[in-house]
Formats: structure tokens, C-alpha cells, sequence
């Protein structure tokens, strides 16, 4: 339903004018955080609207009313000469701050479809993760209430657009000519341009062109002629895809706790559960390799080390159990850099198990606060499992996220015992300690209070003279484990 809010839109028009049409000292850049706005509102070319969703609407709803927005944005009346200034502003009212994510959701699902047509939609809240391009710690899209602006593809779009080669696809049909004519580009456009990922030319084969399957096998491309380095590199290839369904699964996983839909959650946290067990598979398959084998082949992986995968990387932020700084490592790497920096901003999926745990009563907010509240996190994680009446829906649920943490566990353990069969203590590739170092990250749990909750059950006491290992964020004894965000 669209309707006027004036009090919303004078927010909001503040927002657009004093944040988004200056400088701002964290962009990495000068000029306005967005060039785009200010041209726009001297034109005129910016309407701002509003839709109220209701207390059920979840991503398909909230999806839905953004098509139909964007349906209307087409359908705007445009002055002559203004359509690449043209914007439609969309404030969303009514929708729950544990529901903003839900933005996120529907934005990415939307995406492509923009594309196509020539669009581009954007989502603004204020617990944003969307990073800047020139400074990713930056979270650039956060505004003081959730929005999402429509608008016409532009040419600087390639810094959206470069790293998915289906997006990119869409862009090259309307800009390629300004790179490939000689024209005048800025460098750094033209570089993502060179280097952006193309889609291989259709064979006709509808099973060979659903699956990519000639770009895949095409990929395979070990160093060496050690038919030993052919089952390491294809396995490392499977779980880099592995890591992208998992992490795909957790998000729908946090779609289901924001849409107060557990079953939901639940459902995708089994499927995130089963993909780490077919992970764990791929350390049967490398502790086949031999000392020597390895060995044959190991100096040709230089410094390539699993540790730099960015993909498993964005999964432990997911999980809640990477340090930030972490994400420093891909610093400069043209998509890869503003993906992981995005996964930093995001809230995990225990973040937002803890979230509901507020909202169902049993946790106080303020335990969520700088100084996390261990205690009375495992209190209520131990309440959904001694109380009958709370825990039903809660225990099945609270269950299917111990599901998760188990085989994440089992996976890291699996990484350490394979890894020590294979080098021993030797020093692992990418600088690492090897063994001594995977040991450590094998004993730190994902959802560490779920597992102390255990310990707070027995003869129905609150566990308060336990002693619990460290959390897998936690520097020492009466340091703050709160996860720190962008």
C-alpha cells in the first residue's frame, strides 16, 4: 500500500542531502558518497514514496511489492533529457529492525531481473552490510531507516557489476562500446572491465550449458603432472563450490530466524549441516595421498594456502567464528575484497539466534550489549532444554543449530587430523604454523554458549561454577566477546 509520511520523508530527504550528497571522510575517495544524487535532486528527478509492509511479510511478500515499484518507476513520467538522473525512493514502514535483513534478501533476488531491464536496485537500512568500493570497512549503504532506491543503469555501474558474469553480461551490452571504441575511461573501470568474468558461447547441449560444464572441466588446471596433485587440486576446486552452497544455506537459515519461521531456519540449517559432512568427505579423499605425494607436488603450490580462500572465509563470518581483521587479507582484490567485507558487516547466524532469543523473552537485550553476557546466554539456551513448555518449537530448533556447529566442528577436525597425516609438523603452506595452528581453531566452537548450556543442566543448577573454554573470539578472561562490526 503506498502512502504519504511526511514525518519519514523529511527523515529521509535530511538523510539523502547531508549524507549521501557529501564527502564523507571514510569513503576512500573524494566527492559525494553518491555523485549521482546531487544532479538528481537539482533536476528534480528524484520521487519518494512509501509502502507500509505488514507484520507478516517476509522476503517473497517484500520481493513482490519491489517488482510492482519497479514496475512504476518504469511507468514514471520522465522530463526529456533527465532518464539517467531519474530515481524512485521507496521507504519501507512498518517493517521490524529484526526484519531489515529481509531487504538484503529480496534486493539480491531482484537483482538480476534489474539488470536485465536496464535497472539497478538498491537497499538502504541502518544495519546495512553493503561496503564501499574504495574502502570496504566502510559500510556505506547504512541510512536512518530502510529504503530501497531505484534507478537506471549508469556507467559507473561496472563497480557493481564486474565480478558476476551474468550482471556483467547486461552491462557490456550497454557500455562495451565505450571501452572497446578507445574512448576515454577511468583506469580503474577499465581494468575491472579486463579482467570481469565472461559466460562461455552456449554449445547447445542443454545438460553441457546448465551445468558449464566445459568452463568447469576447463578449470581444472594442476601445476604439475603428478597425478597426486589431480585428486588435491579437484578437491579443492569441489570445496570452494561446497563453501558457496553452505554459506547460501546459512543465509536462508537467518532468512527463517528473521521471518520468525523456524521450521524454515531449521530445515536450511540441515542442509548447511549435510554439506559440511560432504566436505568432511573431501579429508577422506586427500589422507589417501601419501607424505611423498604430497611432497611431488607441494613446492609447486608456492604460497597458496586453503587459509586464503575468501569463500570459506565469508562462511566462518556466517558462523560467527572469524576474527575482523581476517578480512584484511584480501585487501586489493578487484570483487573478492568488497564480498568478504560485506560478509564482515553482516550480522551471523548466531547473531541472530541470540536476537530471537530476545524476542521470545528469554534473553534480556542488554546481554547482547558490549560486555556480552555469557551466563545468562547459556541460561536461556539451558531454559529451552529443561522447560517443556518453552522449549517445542525452541529445542527442535535450538537442536538443528548444534546440528550445524557439530559438523562444522567435524570438519575442522577432519582438516587437523588429515593435514597431520599428511606433513606431520612441518610448516603449513601460507605461512601458517600447520598442525599447531589448525589444532587451535579445531578446539574453539561455532555458538560457544549453546555448548556450555550442556553443563548448566545437570540437577537443574545454572552451571555458575563451571569453568568453559575460551569462545572462539575471545582474547581472555573478562575480555568483551562481542563480534566486532563494520
Amino acid at each position: 500500500m503506498i502512502e504519504s509520511t511526511s514525518e519519514d520523508q523529511r527523515v529521509a530527504e535530511q538523510w539523502i542531502r547531508e549524507y549521501l550528497a557529501r564527502e564523507h571522510g571514510d569513503l576512500g575517495r573524494g566527492g559525494a558518497v553518491c555523485p549521482f544524487v546531487g544532479p538528481a535532486r537539482e533536476a528534480g528527478a528524484i520521487r519518494m514514496e512509501s509502502l507500509r509492509a505488514e507484520p507478516a511479510d517476509g522476503t517473497d511478500e517484500l520481493v513482490g511489492s519491489l517488482r510492482d515499484r519497479m514496475q512504476h518507476f518504469r511507468d514514471l513520467p520522465v522530463p526529456e533529457g533527465k532518464e539517467p538522473l531519474t530515481a524512485l525512493v521507496v521507504l519501507i514502514r512498518d517493517l521490524p529492525r529484526h526484519r531489515w535483513r529481509l531487504l538484503d534478501r529480496a534486493q539480491r533476488r531482484l537483482k538480476r531481473e534489474a539488470v536485465r531491464e536496464g535497472l539497478m536496485v538498491g537497499q538502504f537500512h541502518p544495519d546495512c552490510p553493503e561496503p564501499a568500493h574504495w574502502n570496504p570497512s566502510f559500510a556505506v549503504s547504512r541510512s536512518p531507516l530502510p529504503l530501497v532506491a531505484v534507478r537506471h543503469m549508469a556507467f559507473h555501474d561496472i563497480l557493481f557489476l564486474h565480478a558476476d558474469p551474468v550482471l556483467f553480461a547486461e552491462y557490456r551490452k550497454r557500455f562495451g562500446i565505450r571501452y572497446e571504441d578507445g574512448g576515454k575511461v577511468p583506469q580503474e573501470f577499465r581494468t575491472l572491465y579486463e579482467g570481469a568474468p565472461r559466460l562461455p558461447a552456449p554449445t547447445g547441449n542443454s545438460y553441457i550449458d546448465y551445468q558449464s560444464v566445459t568452463l568447469l572441466h576447463a578449470l581444472h588446471q594442476p601445476r604439475t603432472a603428478h597425478q597426486a596433485e589431480s585428486s588435491f587440486y579437484l578437491a579443492g576446486q569441489a570445496k570452494e563450490l561446497l563453501f558457496s552452497l553452505v554459506l547460501e544455506e546459512v543465509r536462508a537459515a537467518q532468512e527463517g530466524i528473521a521471518a520468525d519461521d523456524l521450521g524454515r531456519s531449521s530445515w536450511h540449517m540441515r542442509r548447511a549441516a549435510a554439506g559440511f559432512r560432504l566436505l568432511g568427505e573431501f579429508w577422506e579423499l586427500l589422507s589417501t595421498l601419501s607424505p611423498a605425494e604430497f611432497h611431488s607436488f607441494r613446492d609447486a603450490l608456492g604460497d597458496a594456502s586453503g587459509n586464503g580462500s575468501y569463500k570459506y572465509r565469508e562462511l566462518e563470518f556466517a558462523l560467527g567464528v572469524a576474527a575482523p581483521s581476517t578480512a584484511a587479507t584480501y585487501e586489493g582484490v578487484p570483487g573478492v575484497e568488497t564480498e568478504v567485507y560485506r560478509a564482515l558487516h553482516d550480522a551471523s547466524v548466531y547473531d541472530d539466534a541470540l536476537g530471537l532469543l530476545v524476542r521470545r523473552g528469554l534473553l534480556s537485550a542488554g546481554a547482547l550489549g558490549p560486555d556480552r553476557d555469557a551466563q545468562a546466554i547459556r541460561d536461556a539456551w539451558a531454559r529451552i532444554h529443561r522447560e517443556k513448555s518453552v522449549s517445542s518449537g525452541l529445542l527442535r530448533w535450538a537442536e538443528s543449530l548444534m546440528d550445524l556447529a557439530q559438523a562444522f566442528g567435524r570438519w575442522r577436525s577432519l582438516h587437523l587430523l588429515t593435514v597431520e597425516r599428511i606433513i606431520g609438523y612441518k610448516p603449513g603452506t601460507g605461512g601458517t604454523t600447520g598442525v599447531a595452528w589448525l589444532r587451535h581453531v579445531a578446539s574453539q566452537h561455532a555458538f560457544p554458549e549453546l555448548w556450555e548450556a550442556r553443563s548448566c543442566l545437570e540437577g537443574g543448577t545454572t552451571g555458575g561454577d563451571h569453568a568453559f573454554p575460551p569462545s572462539p573470539l575471545d582474547p581472555g578472561p573478562g575480555a568483551s566477546r562481542k563480534r566486532e562490526r563494520g
